[in-house]
């Protein structure tokens, strides 16, 4: 379990900027690229509009550490400020095994008990599946926290209050003035921007308009809503004027300039200010220091989030309380303190043998390369090496379970440490075996 880890920003340590700052692997390349920078023999990458987090091990080599949020800041953006805290933050072991069982849980969402994390885990696992990029540490461990998150709605309160993101923002808008009086339009036509649609169907707010890039795409949602729909380009021309505007595109950028927010503001049916609601990241509507343009988007709505959370505590306790025992099952099953002498003294040994090799190679039939192509050779063996080795530590780590779960070895029985949040600072030196760089 200590070769697991989790690395990541989420709104809780930043802005919208902030994660809006943070790139995300588009293609299988870019998601294999990373899991080689860090010499990761599995990963798994979880980018929602809350967080941008990426759950990785190593089986062999340099264990998961602080120098390795230097690699993904490389690869992801955002910074690193020796002079200020750090929007980072690094997990590993049993705090990064808790951590995610909590994500999945709804209990670390903007909105603890929001129904929408456990769907964008399990999708981020799949992909990550389907690239044979998770093995026998995250294959089990998303097993666990997928099996969790069912299992915290099931067994606890918590689904009692469950409300998501959207259903809050919603709210937040219609306590606005005039909101509930004047002409509603949704910029998106996605699986945001359709939850948004339907949510304000529910509350009785129905969208007169639902504007899309291409209409076509938006005609199904429309219908079911009982709108029309309209081109972005239409809308932008002040074909479709509105009092409120709604947005939660997957665009990469702006889709409202300052500009285009001063013409609609100008023309409201009712008179009054332009109400819009952001719900993208990043951003698809530009702050704009406007009377007329009034604005609501994640940051506005954190207030909303921790008066929401006190309504929840209770359930929320039964849930922590659920998580933690998943948690100790979970350990239990890897075998850590059984098996840790054995896989010690194993992996020591290969890593001997590998150090042995790479030391002969490199002197000799590969000394003429320079030290750029030096380092991604032995970057490569070693992450090559450490994807083989996770079979027989694997095996050795499976029956170690096996003998704690039939009693025949006594098991790790310590109880669970607090998810204590480590701030991952500036890279501290040259990263070792395993690394990257």
């Amino acid at each position: 379990m200590d070769r697991i880890a989790i690395a990541g920003v989420s709104i809780h340590g930043t802005d919208v900027s902030g994660l809006a700052a943070l790139r995300r692997p588009g293609s299988d390349t870019e998601l294999r690229e990373l899991a080689d920078a860090l010499g990761a023999s599995e990963l798994v990458f979880l980018g929602t509009c809350n967080r941008v987090e990426v759950i990785y091990a190593r089986e062999e080599g340099e264990p998961p550490g602080t120098d390795d949020v230097a690699v993904l800041v490389a690869h992801l953006g955002g910074a690193l400020d020796a002079a200020a805290p750090s929007p980072w933050t690094l997990r590993t072991g049993r705090d990064a095994v808790r951590h995610l069982f909590r994500v999945s849980a709804s209990l670390d969402s903007l909105v603890v008990g929001e129904d929408q994390i456990l769907a964008q885990v399990r999708e981020a696992y799949g992909r990550a599946a389907d690239l044979g990029l998770t093995g026998p540490l995250l294959g089990p461990l998303f097993h666990h926290a997928l099996a969790v998150g069912k299992q915290v709605r099931s067994e606890t309160d918590l689904s009692r209050h469950r409300v998501s993101v959207v259903s809050l923002a919603v709210a937040e808008m219609a306590r606005r003035a005039d909101a509930t009086a004047g002409v509603r339009a949704v910029i998106g036509a996605g699986d945001m921007g359709s939850l948004l649609a339907r949510v304000l169907c529910d509350a009785g707010l129905p969208p007169r308009y639902i504007v899309n890039r291409r209409p076509e795409r938006a005609a199904a949602l429309a219908t079911e809503c009982g709108a029309q729909v309209v081109s972005l380009q239409a809308f932008l021309a002040g074909e479709a004027p509105v009092d409120v505007l709604l947005s939660a595109t997957a665009a990469p950028g702006l889709v409202l300039d300052g500009a285009a927010l001063r013409r609609l503001a100008a023309a409201t049916p009712g008179g009054g200010p332009l109400l819009t609601l952001d719900l993208a990241v990043p951003r698809d509507i530009a702050p704009l220091d406007d009377p007329r343009v009034q604005r609501i988007d994640l940051d506005d709505l954190r207030a909303a989030a921790e008066a929401n959370k006190a309504l929840r505590l209770e359930a929320a306790g039964a849930a922590e309380q659920l998580v933690d025992r998943k948690v100790e099952t979970l350990a239990r099953r890897f075998g850590e303190s059984a098996a840790a002498p054995e896989v010690t003294e194993l992996r020591q040994a290969a890593a001997d043998i590998l150090d042995k090799e790479l030391a002969g190679l490199l002197g000799g039939r590969l000394a003429h390369l320079d030290e750029s192509d030096r380092r991604a050779v032995e970057r490569w063996a070693r992450a090559t090496f450490g994807r083989v080795m996770h079979l027989p530590v694997a095996a050795l780590k499976r029956l170690a379970g096996e003998l704690v779960e039939r009693g025949e070895v006594e098991g790790d029985d310590a109880a669970p440490r607090d998810a204590d949040e480590t701030p991952a600072g500036a890279p501290a030196g040259t990263r070792g075996d395993g690394g990257g760089s």
